[in-house]
């Protein structure tokens, strides 16, 4: 064998076979040391945390809990499991609609979550979620918990819509030329975003102010209509709710069936509350005893009927209970009729449905069912469910690890010091956003006719009363100047000329003008005095609609 050269600039070692032959051997890659990130899916019902190597997260209440039974203590996260008796549970919670507004809940809540019983951060960034359009106050409080409080050594923020997306993509090989759609029904709202040339889509986002809090609270309210006052049995509710609820797939029919006397329903269910002492989470009873009365003393039992799809059937139609608010299906719909057409099609055959209400039996096949008379019959029509939807956000985090830019946008803490609050929210809220939208609206305008209102109302009232802005004020001041100039200039042309007699008419006139023009004024100001709730540009839609 004659002389070679290495290739591709590496050493080839040569080993001598007993044949006498050499083989080329190449040297072993040396593994780079596996990147880890501690990621916490911030619910506000309840929070996902682990780290990207794990396979699966570990769940903890958000929430700070008081029992009855043990008054002199709080039960933080998990600690409710050591709770003996969890009958009349009082409940702190650190969200209200979605955004953190108890910082006094919520940090005592995180210390729990990072110490030693559950997940510590030691020296792994921490990829942390925040809901859409959060507040830059609790943008500013996050920063400053983490940083100074935990001393992290670095944090990034995104939105869990953002990792639901990057794990589907990821699954699914998706390129950037395919759009998405996710839909996150969680505790306090539903959110509907749309991804296209992987980057929300902003002006097609969509919030239904519908979730598991406003469903668990109904339930509560029929119950103690019906049967029992439960209105301070939350913690059991939610789990009558969980172990009991479904989405139908027509509801006149089922109405039909719970109508019927009790040997003959299929829908009515004897659900056996827990005593806490025996029976620790209630369940459906299987064997239903011919004569209701013949249930043991020792049970309490809740009958259910029409409650168990009355309930969860508020995500679909909200105006039930006299929400004027669209469903959650119409939503999607209007969410995807919002962006461009060329991505319409792939919208709808990509479809990601995640958080808590989507654990309803029943529920991607209504969603299904929905969709499917409200979209072309020519379009694809596809809906992913996880088997989990509560955790699927989470396991995005991997995913989220091996994209490009994660580096890039990790904020140190010396960053943090060096660049502000504010530099950090941009590069965060920026995230999978792309800038030439924003770019675009400008140029056309529609971004800032869209968003005007608010300028309007803070100089107008809508009881007739018209209050004069710093700005109306000051034309009005500027143009009065402009015409005393113009009548002092006509009285100094005249006195140079010698024209006395002349001069003393135009003073006259002067003041007869300057009378004039401050009545036209009164007369505008009285004018102006009118009903604003008629004005198309407060209430283009009516005053009506919003009353």
């Amino acid at each position: 064998m004659g002389d070679w050269e290495p290739k591709s600039g590496r050493t080839l070692k040569r080993r001598r076979s007993s044949g006498g032959s050499t083989k080329e051997v190449a040297p072993k890659p040396i593994k780079a040391p596996a990147f880890r990130a501690l990621v916490v899916d911030n619910g506000a019902y309840t929070i996902k945390v682990g780290f990207t190597t794990e396979e699966e997260p570990q769940v903890v209440p958000n929430c700070i809990m008081k029992a009855k039974s043990e008054k002199k203590r709080l039960f933080v996260g998990k600690q409710i499991e050591e709770c003996r008796d969890c009958s009349g549970l009082y409940f702190l919670l650190p969200c209200e609609k979605g955004y953190i507004t108890r910082w006094e809940v919520q940090k005592p809540v995180w210390d729990h979550v990072f110490s030693r019983s559950v997940c510590t951060i030691d020296e792994n960034p921490v990829v942390i979620t925040q809901p859409l359009f959060n507040f830059k106050s609790i943008q500013d409080c996050m920063d400053e918990v983490f940083f100074e409080e935990y001393e992290v050594s670095s944090l990034f923020r995104c939105t869990p819509t953002d990792l639901a997306y990057l794990n589907y993509a990821k699954h699914n090989k998706l390129t950037k030329s395919d759009a998405c759609l996710v839909m996150d029904s969680g505790f306090s709202f539903t959110h509907i975003v749309p991804y296209v040339r992987g980057s929300k889509f902003l002006r097609g986002v969509r919030r239904v102010n519908v979730g598991g809090k406003l469903l668990t609270n109904h339930l509560k309210d029929i119950i103690s209509y019906r049967q029992y006052n439960v209105m301070e049995e939350t913690y059991v509710i939610n789990q009558v709710k969980e172990d009991t609820g479904y989405v139908c797939a027509d509801v006149k029919k089922e109405l039909a069936e719970a109508s019927k006397p009790f040997g003959s329903n299929s829908i009515v269910k004897n659900y056996v509350l827990p005593d806490f002492n025996v029976i620790r989470r209630g369940y459906i009873q299987e064997t239903k005893p011919e004569n209701p009365s013949e249930v043991e003393e020792s049970y309490q039992v809740l009958r259910l009927n029409n409650e168990r799809f009355v309930v969860p059937e508020i995500l679909f139609h909200p105006s039930d209970i006299g929400m004027k608010s669209m469903g959650i299906a119409e939503a999607v719909v209007k969410s995807i009729m919002s962006t461009p057409k060329e991505h319409r099609q792939s919208l709808a055959k990509n479809i990601i449905m995640v958080g808590g209400n989507c654990k309803f039996p029943g529920f991607k096949e209504r969603m299904y069912a929905e969709l499917r008379s409200l979209l072309p019959d020519a379009w694809q029509l596809g809906l992913f469910q996880h088997a989990d939807p509560i955790t699927y956000p989470w396991k995005g985090g991997s995913a989220l690890l091996r994209t490009h830019d994660f580096r890039n946008n990790l904020v140190s803490k010396q960053d943090y010091e060096e660049l502000g609050s504010t530099l950090i929210q941009e590069r965060f809220n920026n995230f999978m956003l792309d800038s030439r939208q924003l770019d675009q609206e400008d140029e056309t305008g529609k971004h800032s006719t869209e968003f005007q209102y608010l300028s309007k109302l803070k100089s107008a009232s809508i009881f007739g009363k018209q209050e004069v802005s710093a700005a109306d004020s000051d034309i009005q001041i500027d143009s009065k100047a402009v015409e005393t100039a113009a009548l002092d200039k006509e009285d100094v042309g005249a006195e140079e000329a010698g024209q006395d007699a002349e001069g003393n008419k135009r003073g006259k006139s002067r003041n007869k003008a300057l009378e004039e023009t401050e009545v036209a004024a009164d007369v505008e100001a009285e004018s102006s005095e009118e009903d604003l709730t008629e004005s198309p540009s407060l209430f283009p839609l009516g005053c009506a609609s919003y009353l």
